[in-house]
């Protein structure tokens, strides 16, 4: 029977004089259609944007289930859990060309050798946390320390174990350029090593050359190392009991707090070993130029 155009426009009408072969159609299609999502739903079940979907289907990685002519997308319920396994994927921080790889290829096998690779990745990632965790818990324990001091005085203080270093020798003058390239030196063989100690880099001079105005020469550029960087210690700091002055305002005017230290010395009778220990307790990461530094000279006394 031929509709008239007035005719189409009328619900009731239509639906009267459609056949029913096609009204069942109409009816199983959209049943059907009812089982799926649009892109804008299945992107809120899944918590990430529309765009996330289509960049997944751009790549390849993971498309609609049905693309229909007039750019509609519909998603089906069980590629929920493929969708999942892709983020499970990515928060193991696999790029994505890896899990389209994996995906085209899974097996009980394959998913037993990239999950243990991925513990081993993680256990890898532990240590490095806990040791950055213990390092800067030693840098706020040193900096608390350092806060509780007195500059300018003379004190003794009691080394009661051993201080492991790994010095670098230095035989240059005090020129600052080439200074500043041996700390550069000695950085690098510490990394080379893998040692990344929550201690400045200190520095020793031998008690034979006293710092003046004319002469304040390193022999050596250390780090205090911990328990398990012994490997590589080639110096130790040995216990005893110290002669220390805490000097505030950098290096420049430590010198005054070098003749205060060894007149103290002299005057208790006492003789200084080999080396004079000098360490930055504050330093930039806590205070703006060297000239704020705040420094820790120590020299052990022999009798």
């Amino acid at each position: 029977m031929k509709m008239t155009q007035k005719n189409c426009l009328d619900k009731e009408h239509c639906q009267k004089n459609v056949p029913k072969e096609m009204e069942y159609s109409f009816e199983k299609q959209n049943k059907a259609f009812e089982a799926y999502f649009t892109t804008g739903e299945f992107a809120r079940l899944c918590k990430v944007k529309k765009q996330t979907l289509f960049h997944y289907d751009e790549i390849g990685i993971f498309s609609p289930e049905i693309k229909k002519e007039n750019g509609y997308r519909y998603y089906s319920y069980n590629q929920l859990e493929v969708f999942q396994v892709i983020s499970v994927l990515k928060e193991m921080d696999m790029p994505l060309k890896s899990i389209k790889e994996y995906l085209n290829h899974r097996s009980p096998e394959d998913l037993i050798d990239l999950l243990s690779d991925k513990i081993k990745e993680i256990d890898r990632k532990m240590e490095d946390l806990n040791w950055l965790k213990n390092m800067l818990k030693t840098k706020v324990r040193l900096t608390q320390d350092a806060l509780k001091v007195t500059t300018g005085t003379v004190m003794t203080e009691e080394l009661s174990e051993d201080e492991y270093f790994l010095a670098t020798p230095y035989n240059g003058t005090e020129d600052a350029k080439k200074m500043a390239q041996a700390i550069a030196g000695h950085l690098n063989l510490c990394h080379d090593l893998d040692i990344y100690s929550a201690y400045s880099i200190g520095g020793m001079i031998p008690t034979s050359k006293i710092p003046n105005e004319t002469d304040y020469n390193y022999s050596h550029f250390y780090t205090k190392l911990s328990g398990n960087e012994i490997h590589a210690v080639n110096h130790k700091k040995p216990r005893g009991r110290y002669a220390v002055i805490y000097h505030w305002g950098g290096f420049d005017t430590a010198i005054a707090d070098y003749a205060r230290l060894t007149k103290y010395v002299a005057a208790e009778g006492y003789s200084m070993g080999e080396f004079f220990y000098e360490d930055v307790i504050l330093d930039e990461l806590s205070m703006k130029g060297y000239d704020n530094y705040v420094l820790k000279i120590s020299v052990k006394l022999l009798y």
